[in-house]
């Protein structure tokens, strides 16, 4: 039986066994200032510029489909008019108003309202509605990411801290391989030149702790600009449940539950309407309206007038150039995000499968490790012992102890990828959000707008539904 296979057997009782020795902290007694990664994770969703960049985008959807309530209303025109007027028109007007110059003074009060417009107005609820849908889309799929990101910059704070104290375990066993040293050179056991190996390797351990601090430096800059705060302490981080159990099962969910896989499907979905919208134009338009009128000295006519009017008006543009090019223009349109659609699930299926190998790489890497590091730590401690009796070395406990510092320093980054692999796999899911009881933004978080306009009996229904205030 191949390792791999072992792994899968045994995956369920796996996970917990690993996850007591993969509870990354930066050491055994939690600091007062720690902070748990779902408070980590919460902060850097709702207070990320991205992430707050995506929450106007859902409201700003959000108001533009309540502005097309308007459409659906009647239209009041107020309008006014005066000037000087002189007619010349005998068989129309008296001698007296003839070629007369008159002052005239009208204003006029007229309604509207939109009986048939050929759907252009059905077509843009729709449309808005399948924005505001896409937009709900992007701002949880931006979530993941910001999830994934904050998860990431917490698991890699409590990796470098670990790894510090590993640099610092490291040059704590030089230091005290020098004292040894330096009392066997002194007992004239050992050449001086012994002492100046151990110099060297103990100040390529400071070098190394070095570096390793730089790294944290830049962790926590990382740290900042995802989460929205100076960093603390960390909390051990749980192993995840609830995991697919095959490659296929994988790719299965992240395609059936990718936001951004929903979100293109919307974007076609707004072609189609489009096209409605456009060619609404090809068809009949039928407006009732309806207004009253007073004036003076109107038309060169003496005195003053009102009248009242109300009827029907039809506008139907028969004929008009380019209208082909323009449906084909539109169809085109349509295929182009259809194509995009199909881009996006190319790129969550390899999001799903790269996911899926890399978290059982880590695995059987940690468990590897694992097993490198308790055979170096035995080694280590032979070869000390071996020292002191005199049948090894200086230069064979120094490198026993670099193999030692080397497997540990890989195994706390093979530890730390394991962990990080576990959440990617929810992001992957697009589950990661929901994994914390991470809501966005207090908007409404049910992208269903589109569906629920097309199947209330007149696209008006949509307004009738509870859109929460946007403050």
């Amino acid at each position: 039986m191949t390792l791999t296979e072992s792994f899968r057997l045994g995956a369920r009782g796996l996970i917990p066994a690993l996850a007591a020795c993969l509870a990354f902290a930066p050491g055994l007694v939690r600091p007062a200032a720690a902070e748990s990664l779902a408070d980590a994770v919460r902060a850097a969703v709702t207070t990320n510029p991205t992430g707050r960049a995506a929450n106007a985008d859902v409201k700003a959807s959000a108001l533009e489909l309540l502005q097309l309530r308007g459409e659906y209303q009647p239209r009041l025109f107020l309008r006014g008019e005066a000037g000087a007027e002189r007619f010349d028109d005998p068989e129309r007007l008296t001698p007296s108003d003839n070629e007369d110059t008159k002052f005239n003074r009208e204003i006029s009060l007229t309604a509207e309202l939109t009986l048939f417009d050929g759907y252009r107005r059905a077509n843009l609820v729709y449309r808005n509605a399948s924005r505001l849908d896409e937009s709900i889309f992007g701002l949880l799929d931006a979530s993941e990411t910001m999830a994934l990101n904050a998860v990431e910059a917490y698991v890699d704070l409590a990796r470098h801290s670990r790894l510090l104290n590993v640099a610092n375990r490291n040059i704590a066993r030089h230091r005290d391989i020098g004292r040894q040293v330096d009392e066997l050179v002194d007992g004239g056991k050992l050449p001086v030149s012994d002492r100046f190996e151990v110099q060297e390797r103990l100040l390529a351990a400071r070098l190394s702790r070095l570096e390793v601090q730089r790294a944290m430096a830049d962790t926590a800059a990382r740290y900042r600009a995802v989460i929205g705060h100076d960093p603390g302490g960390t909390e051990p981080v749980p192993a995840v449940g609830d995991l697919p159990m095959t490659k296929k099962d994988m790719v299965l969910h992240s395609l059936r539950n990718s936001f951004r896989l929903k979100g293109a499907g919307q974007r076609i979905a707004q072609t189609r309407f489009r096209q409605g919208i456009t060619t609404a134009d090809e068809k009949p338009q039928v407006t009732l309206q309806a207004g009253v009128r007073a004036g003076e000295d109107v038309a060169g006519s003496a005195g003053a007038e009102t009248d009242a009017f109300v009827g029907l008006r039809l506008d139907w543009e028969l004929f008009a150039g380019g209208r082909d090019a323009r449906r084909r223009a539109l169809q085109q349109r349509t295929l182009q995000a259809e194509e995009e659609r199909r881009e996006v699930v190319r790129d969550v299926r390899e999001m799903a499968e790269r996911s899926w190998n890399a978290y059982h790489t880590s695995i059987e890497r940690t468990v590897l490790l694992d097993r490198r590091v308790s055979a170096a730590r035995k080694t280590s401690a032979q070869y000390q012992d071996q020292f002191l009796a005199g049948t090894r070395s200086l230069l064979d406990v120094l490198d026993a102890e670099r193999t030692y510092f080397n497997v540990l320093f890989e195994n706390v980054s093979a530890e730390a990828s394991f962990t990080f692999n576990q959440y990617r796999i929810l992001a992957a899911q697009s589950r990661l959000a929901a994994h914390f009881d991470v809501e966005p933004a207090d908007v409404p978080l049910e992208p269903d707008f589109a569906a629920r306009a097309q199947q209330a009996p007149r696209a008006t229904g949509i307004f009738k539904t509870e859109i929460r205030a946007l403050r």
